[in-house]
Order: C-alpha cells, then sequence, then structure tokens
C-alpha cells in the first residue's frame, strides 16, 4: 500500500512529468532496483482489494448450499427410518448385535474371572505355605486336644482350606475342630453373650392334655318351650281386665280378665238342672233312670271342663246352684306378658289369641360358630357366659342344639345353650360373651404356638442339643389350643424349642445347610448357571442362524 502511495504522489508532483508521462519513467531516477520492486509490488497488490470478497461470498453460498443439502437429507432419512417396518427391523438388528455381544463378553468374563481366581489362590498357596510352615494341618491335634478338621474363611464359610493361609478376601484362616456346631446337619452354635442380645429363649416340651376354647358373641332370648298363648274356645265379651299391661309380671293362677259368654250361661243352667234331675232320681226302683241321671250330670261338667272354666268355680257352681254371669280366666305360668290382644268391652272369638305369656326361669342363649370351629362343638358340652350387665360375675350352661344348616352369608352355624334364670338376670335380647369348652384331647408332647416356624406347606422348630447348638427340625402338627400346639412327630418331652428369635437362627441353619450340600456337590451354583446358560444360548444362537426371519423374530422374542 506504501508503495501504491508513493508511486502515485510522485506522478502527480514530479515537475518533469506531464499528463501524459507514466509512472515508470517519473520515476526513472529512482534507480533500476526501486523500479523492479515496483514492478514486484503491481503484480501482487492491485487485485487484492476486489479479488477478496468475492471469494469468501462464493465460499459461503457454497457453504450454505451444502448445509441445506445436508438438511434435506436428514429429513429425508428420518422420515424413512421412523416407518414401522423399519423401524422394527433396525430393533431387532440392535437386539441381534447386543445379544452377539453378549456372548462374546460373557465367556471372556468368565475366563478371566477364573484366571484371576487361580492365580489369586496360587499366590495365597505359596504365601500360606511360606508362612505356615510348621504350622498344623488338618488333622493334627492343639496343644489343647482338639483335632483341627479344616480351616475355613471367616467371611466365607464355603472357602475351605486343609492347611492355614488367607482367604481370597485377604483375611487368616480360622481352624474349625471335629465335633464343633457348624456341621453338616445345619445346627447353629450361639454364644451366650449373643444369645442374650438377641432375646433368645427356650421352652422345655411338656406333655399337656390340651383343651380348645370357642369365644363368641350370642344373644338372648326366651325358651321358646316356655311360651304360653292365652285364648278361649268359646265366644264373649270382654267384662273386665286384670292384667292391661304388656311385659307386666302374673304369677301362676292370676285372674288375667272376666269375660261373659252365653255358652257359658247355658252351660251352667245345664249343669244345675242335671244336678236336681240326679237327686230326684237317685232313689227310683229303675238303676237304668238313676243311671242315666247320672250320665247327663257327668256330661254336663265335663263340658264346663272342656271350656277351661276354673275348677273352684265348677265347685262353687255346684254349691251354691247359682249361674254366674261373668267367669274368669287365669294365667296357667309364671312370667311376662309379652303380648296383649284384648281391650276392655271387647268381643272375642273362639281361638283369638289374647295374651302371650313367655316364663323366663330357663334362658335361651344363641350363638355364631365359624366354619372351621364347627367340629369342635357337641351337645351337652359345657358353655360359660358373661354379660356387661353383671360384670365379674359368670353364668353356666349347656348346649342343647346344633343348627344343622351353615348361613350362607356368614358362614357360621347356629348354636343354642340353655341358662338357668331363677332370679329372672338374664333378659332377652340382651348380648353376651359366650366361652364353649371342648373335651379335653388325648396327653401329649406340646411347644407353644410362637416356636412354630410355617415355611410353605412345612412347619419346623428350632430344638437346642446337649452341645448347647440349635438346629432345625420338621414337625407335624395336631390339635391347636391355650397357647400351645400338639406335636405329633418331630420333638419329645423333656427337649428345648427356642420361642423368641426362631427367624434369625432358623436363617442361619438353612444357610449353614444349603452351603453343606452345595459344596458337598462339588460345585458352585455359579458355575453351574453359567455352564447352563451357555449351553442354552449356544443352542439359541445356532437356531437362530438356521431360521428363516418370521421363525427368528419369534425365538428372539422367546429370548
Amino acid at each position: 500500500m506504501f508503495e501504491q502511495f508513493k508511486k502515485k504522489f510522485f506522478r502527480d508532483h514530479s515537475p518533469q512529468a506531464g499528463p501524459e508521462t507514466s509512472a515508470d519513467e517519473s520515476m526513472g531516477s529512482l534507480g533500476g532496483v526501486e523500479r523492479e520492486d515496483a514492478d514486484a509490488d503491481e503484480v501482487l497488490f492491485p487485485m487484492e482489494d476486489d479479488f477478496e470478497p468475492q471469494a469468501r461470498e462464493k465460499r459461503f453460498s457454497l457453504l450454505r448450499a451444502v448445509l441445506l443439502f445436508a438438511l434435506v437429507l436428514g429429513v429425508f432419512l428420518m422420515g424413512f427410518a421412523t416407518r414401522p417396518e423399519v423401524m422394527s427391523e433396525l430393533v431387532k438388528q440392535g437386539e441381534r448385535w447386543f445379544a452377539m455381544g453378549m456372548e462374546k463378553a460373557v465367556p471372556l468374563s468368565d475366563r478371566v474371572y477364573e484366571k484371576t481366581e487361580a492365580l489369586v489362590d496360587r499366590i495365597h498357596g505359596q504365601a500360606g505355605a511360606a508362612g505356615g510352615a510348621g504350622q498344623p494341618t488338618a488333622g493334627d491335634s492343639t496343644s489343647a486336644g482338639k483335632k483341627i478338621k479344616y480351616w475355613r474363611a471367616p467371611m466365607d464359610p464355603s472357602f475351605k482350606s486343609d492347611r492355614p493361609g488367607k482367604s481370597p478376601m485377604g483375611m487368616d484362616l480360622i481352624p474349625v475342630y471335629e465335633g464343633a456346631n457348624d456341621s453338616a446337619d445345619g445346627s447353629v452354635s450361639i454364644s451366650p453373650t449373643v444369645t442374650q442380645n438377641f432375646g433368645v429363649k427356650t421352652e422345655k416340651v411338656k406333655n399337656r392334655a390340651l383343651q380348645r376354647e370357642i369365644r363368641t358373641v350370642g344373644r338372648l332370648t326366651y325358651d321358646e318351650r316356655l311360651v304360653h298363648h292365652i285364648h278361649t274356645k268359646y265366644g264373649g265379651w270382654i267384662e273386665k281386665l286384670y292384667v292391661d299391661v304388656t311385659g307386666q309380671e302374673v304369677k301362676r293362677n292370676d285372674v288375667l280378665l272376666d269375660i261373659y259368654s252365653p255358652e257359658l250361661v247355658s252351660t251352667q243352667e245345664e249343669l244345675i238342672l242335671a244336678l236336681n234331675y240326679q237327686e230326684t232320681l237317685k232313689d227310683s226302683p229303675f238303676p237304668e233312670i238313676s243311671r242315666g241321671a247320672e250320665g247327663l250330670l257327668a256330661s254336663t261338667l265335663r263340658r264346663l271342663e272342656l271350656f277351661d272354666v276354673p275348677q273352684h268355680q265348677i265347685d262353687e257352681l255346684v254349691k251354691s246352684r247359682k249361674v254366674e254371669k261373668n267367669l274368669h280366666i287365669h294365667s296357667p305360668v309364671k312370667g311376662f306378658v309379652l303380648k296383649k290382644n284384648v281391650l276392655h268391652g271387647m268381643h272375642v272369638q273362639p281361638g283369638m289369641n289374647l295374651y302371650m305369656i313367655a316364663d323366663l326361669s330357663t334362658i335361651w342363649v344363641i350363638a355364631d360358630v365359624y366354619e372351621y370351629e364347627a367340629p369342635w362343638v357337641r351337645l351337652g358340652q359345657e358353655a360359660e357366659m358373661t354379660l356387661s350387665y353383671a360384670p365379674g360375675k359368670t353364668y353356666k350352661g349347656n348346649v342343647t342344639f346344633i343348627d344343622p344348616v351353615l348361613s350362607a352369608d356368614s358362614r357360621t352355624l347356629k348354636v343354642r345353650m340353655e341358662f338357668p334364670n331363677p332370679d329372672w338376670d338374664l333378659k332377652p335380647e340382651m348380648f353376651a360373651n359366650v366361652v364353649l369348652k371342648t373335651e379335653a384331647s388325648a396327653r401329649g408332647a406340646a411347644i407353644p404356638e410362637e416356636a412354630v416356624i410355617h415355611s410353605g406347606d412345612k412347619t419346623h422348630a428350632l430344638v437346642q442339643n446337649k452341645s448347647g447348638g440349635f438346629e432345625s427340625r420338621q414337625i407335624k402338627l395336631g390339635v391347636k389350643a391355650q397357647g400351645y400346639v400338639q406335636v405329633l412327630e418331630g420333638v419329645r418331652s423333656g427337649e428345648s424349642v427356642v420361642t423368641s428369635s426362631t427367624f434369625l437362627i432358623d436363617s442361619e441353619s438353612r444357610m449353614k445347610d444349603a452351603l453343606n450340600r452345595m459344596n458337598e456337590e462339588g460345585k458352585p451354583a455359579r458355575a453351574l448357571k453359567s455352564e447352563g446358560s451357555k449351553g442354552v444360548d449356544a443352542d439359541l444362537k445356532l437356531h437362530l442362524e438356521e431360521a428363516p426371519m418370521a421363525e427368528r423374530s419369534a425365538m428372539e422374542g422367546m429370548k
């Protein structure tokens, strides 16, 4: 830029140069070197200001075209790839490549694990051999006289060795002596301190005669056999009521009402005529006539008795020979009036129910017993009842009836019991708590209910052995009552069973039993599972390679 300015300056201000004089001639005095430099500058710089913006604009246009083409292509490919059939095919191909990758990766990881495990075992074995020189091996006896059975890892009971050393976790192996409690039967030994911290409790197994108690709720009602309905066998009109309130207490032979009946009046007149006729003909020389008069008198008296006329009124009528307009009706029992259907001056018909009187000297209790408790209920069974009406007092009765039909709604059985009620303390429609005591079962070994461990269709109990350890035994149960369960098989009387913290001890026992069985089989469960999965995957891979597309998709879906 400076050279161009210099050339222009000399061209405009040089005195020797005219308008037609060229810039090269004006600067001839500067020498040949400067002229060569000016020529070079004329070639490099004159096009710079005009060419560079055009080139940049051309590059930007090309870049925009490429980006637009890429955007259009991306939108097209996205729309093509998101079609359902293309998408499902891409997913299947992805799953296939993933499965193939896992097939290669799993065997490789297993081989690396096996190599690493073998290397660690070899290093630890060498270290144990170097550090255990002169140390006892399996089968040797210690100074205490105990014979070492084997060494095991503190944190991994499945790792065992016949000599001391290090576990895979870098911990010292601990010896296991013969006669120790961690035997193949899965027994567990717990120190007294841990036993106390866990709250482990035991109880001796004893022979017991269990008696089941069924607790339920009952409702009191009157004895249907002691309910009496008062009615007449003749028609008439009520002249007077002596018992005119429902719930009124009556005694036996109390007068209930007076009634006037034309039938009774005519019958009384016939009785008086029969009496006079019998007295007149009693001395007749003809026996048939005297017997006829006696028969007429007897039939008239019988008619009054069939009308339920009280005997004292008949005797008074015979004695006075005077017809009574009104006759009265007596209560046949002692009880309470449950219903009263008569009013003063009412006309009654034969057979009409006038009163309903209930004798409450015996009360019924109706209770519901669940279906699974029904086999324990027997006729004549003893029952005890308590009432909130009389706290602290217990009433005793017996089962007198068991409903033969089960209620479909509540799945319960109706049981009826009878209780004596001499003081009439028990009222109908009261609620009561009832306890049914079953007959005692045969004596046998029984354990507390909390000592039973239910696992599926089997039951177990933890039994303390002679060495102080605990072992899990399968048991067979009998009847359950009073917080105890009868044991038919599995434990004997005199043994001790665990009644608390049973879950912790049972879990430890089951774990040791499983580890012992696994060690006896010789292969860990992980290795067996790995080998089995390899075989399955290999068979599945071979089948997928040979199957057509439709079958391949189905097999991959099953996988």
